[in-house]
This record gives structure tokens, sequence and C-alpha cells, in this order.
């Protein structure tokens, strides 16, 4: 009877000790991103790091870079095209930007440029004014340039161009009225894995603290953080990747000497602990006539963001016939000076795995024409601040690297 006992006893272990190894193993389960239990759904107070797995099929960050919804690196090279979606002028006169954006321009952007995405600015305000027409427009060139394979990052530009009701320019950063856009837009789109949100263009937040978590009145509008936009997002359950941009809040001592608006061409360098609590974000940078400084620079301005996030030029140029001559007084005008340029920075951007959209493919940027899609050239003489100069950009240079870089 003793032995029967023992051996009863033993079994009896056996089975505690499977059992408690079992549900540890439940635990651990439910506490990873993406987990069926309240902690897995994304809402606890503890920060993120860019080493947190985000359970997605969606293109997601991982470390300093993008991986397709298969795991797969993924590496954003693009252009950006300015429409009537984000000019209510343009929109209110009868433009529609599906009359020249179409299948074909993204084709030509895919198969003749080898490029992979496509920025789309786009105006809170005329969405809310304008909702159903202004979404079927959005629809189309979405679907169309996916279907050509370019990811679309779409992009919020609420300034007074696009509509804002406020006339001061302090009140360009996110505002009250700016979440249920995001709302909207995230809850249409959350279920497509090749669209992206670029949550604010070029804010004029003071400082840190107001960009991550908002709070006072600006030229009368009431200021939300960048971590409000992006929780408006993923209340929605959209799991797609974010944009963020520094704008003023990145402003460094002596950067308004160059006459560029700081929220144009400022950085992260100052950025401390102010970063966003989602595991993932692309963080973004803007360049223009900062195209010539150095990799030392370039480098320092994206502070502690680089190797830890990916990172995004969502706009950037060598641009002649800028229509801010600011953007282009500093640049040199000999040919062979402003291809090394170009393509200088190209390389750095490639050293440091960065995505990035180019300004702008359209006619007369990257391309001297909707038809030919013919690139520009710096291989001719140029004036600062000349719109009209239709063969005038840097485009050669851009399509040769994409073209010598195609897998």
């Amino acid at each position: 009877m003793r032995r029967t006992n023992i051996v009863l006893l033993s079994v009896i272990l056996v089975l505690v000790v499977v059992a408690a190894g079992f549900a540890v193993f439940v635990i651990q389960q439910l506490q990873k991103p993406g987990g069926t239990g309240p902690i897995g759904t994304g809402t606890g107070t503890s920060t993120p790091t860019s080493s947190t797995p985000f359970v997605t099929n969606m293109p997601h960050a991982q470390g300093d870079h993008l991986v397709d919804g298969n795991g797969n690196p993924l590496t954003l090279h693009g252009a950006q095209i300015e429409t009537s979606l984000n000019y209510i002028n343009r929109w209110n006169n009868g433009e529609r930007p599906t009359s020249t954006l179409n299948s074909t321009v993204f084709n030509s952007m895919v198969h003749d440029w080898k490029m992979n995405a496509f920025r789309l600015p786009l105006s809170n305000w005329m969405y809310a004014k304008y909702t159903a027409e202004y979404m079927s427009q959005v629809d189309q060139i979405v679907q169309e340039a996916n279907a050509a394979g370019l990811y679309v990052i779409l992009d919020l530009h609420d300034d007074k161009q696009s509509g804002s009701i406020y006339p001061d320019k302090a009140a360009e950063l996110p505002k009250t009225e700016d979440i249920p856009f995001w709302r909207a837009i995230a809850t249409h789109f959350k279920n497509n894995p090749m669209v992206m949100f670029d949550v604010y263009n070029e804010p004029k937040a003071p400082n840190w603290q107001v960009w991550l978590h908002g709070g006072g009145t600006f030229g009368g509008a009431t200021a939300v953080g960048f971590q409000d936009l992006v929780d408006a997002i993923r209340s929605t359950g959209a799991k797609q990747v974010i944009v963020v941009e520094p704008g003023s809040a990145g402003k460094h001592k002596g950067q308004s000497a160059t006459g560029l608006d700081v929220a144009e061409e400022s950085g992260w360098a100052t950025v401390g602990n102010n970063t966003i609590n989602d595991p993932n974000i692309m963080y973004s940078l803007h360049v223009y006539d900062g195209i010539t400084a150095s990799p030392q620079q370039l480098t320092t301005n994206w502070g502690s963001i680089l190797g830890h996030y990916p990172i995004y030029y969502g706009e950037w140029a060598f641009l002649p016939n800028a229509g801010i001559t600011a953007h282009c007084q500093n640049l040199p005008t000999n040919p062979t000076q402003s291809t090394q340029v170009v393509q200088e920075f190209l390389d750095f951007m490639a050293t440091h795995n960065a995505n990035w959209t180019a300004w702008q493919f359209a006619p007369h940027f990257l391309v001297r024409d909707y038809s030919s899609f013919s690139p520009t050239t710096l291989n001719t003489s140029w004036t600062c601040g000349d719109t009209k100069q239709p063969t005038v950009g840097m485009g050669e240079v851009v399509k040769s690297y994409l073209m010598s870089h195609a897998q």
C-alpha cells in the first residue's frame, strides 16, 4: 500500500508541474502585443521600444527598418504628388485630381522609374466639407496606385491653402479638428496593407511637450499632440505604419538664419524622451536647401532616432525651380556639382536605409510632362526661383539611381 501511495503521489506531482508550466505559457502569450488578453490590447501605459514585436500582416517597423507583411525587408523609394486634394481654391475651381493623376502616371512611376511609394497630401477641411466626392477621388487614386504596385502614404496638410478656418500660421499644428479626420480615414483604410498615414505635415508646435501631448490655444486653435493623432488612428483597429514629423519643435540655434521656415527643415536632435508611445512609427524629415549639408550634419539632425526607428525623408529635392527662393538660393549651379549633391544625398539615405519620397513626380520637377514622363536635368543653366523651367530638375539623377538599384 505504501508503494502504491508513493507512485500515486508522484503522478499527481507531475501533473501539477505540467499544469503550472502550461499556465505560465498561456499568460506569456496573452501579454504579447496583439495577444487576446487585456495586456495585449495596446492600451497599457508601458512605453514600447523599437524592438517590441508588432503582430500584424501589414508592413511594420522592425528595429530601425520596415518589413512587409511577410516579414521581408521593405524600403520605400518614391515621390510625392500634390493635387487639388490639398488646395481648396483649385478644388472649388473645378479641378479634380483624377483628371491627371491616374494609372498611366502610377505605372510610369513603377515600371519606368522603379518606384514603390507615393505620398499623397490630403486636407481634413476639404474632407469634412465635400466628404462623398472627396473620398471618391481619394479611393480611385489609392486603388489605381496600389494596383500599379505603389504604397500610398496619406499625408495631412492642415493649413490655410487646404481650407483651414484659422487665419494665423500659429494654428498650423495638430488640433482638435484633426482627430475625427484621422479616425475616419483610418477606419476607411484599416484593411489596406498598402496604405500608411503621415499624420501632420510640417507642424509649428513651439516645443516638444506641445508636439507630443498638445495643450494650449494657438491662433484660435486648440492644440492636440502627435500622440493623440496616433491614438485616434489606433482606436479604429488600424495597424498601418504611422509617420510623424518634428516641425518647429525640432528647431535648433541658427537654423532660421537660412531664411527657411523651421517647420520645413528641422530635426530630431533634441527630441529626448518625447517619442511616440507606439511600436509602429516611422520618423520623418524634409530637406530642400539642406541637401548640401555634410553627412555628419545630416546624421546629427536625426539624433537618437537614427539606428532605433525606421526613418523617412517624406519630402526632399534639389529644387532649382522652387517658388520659395530660400529652397534654392544656396545650391550650386554648376551641373557637375549639382549632380554630385543629389548623388551624395541618395548615397547617404542608402547608407542609413532611409525610406524616401522625392518632391515631386509632376511637371516640372522630376518629370518634364505627363505624356513622355521624361526626366528633368541638371545639365543646363537655371535661375533660382524661376518656376517656368520645364527641363530643369533632378529627375535624371533620381531615375538613374533607381534604375541602377532596381532588383
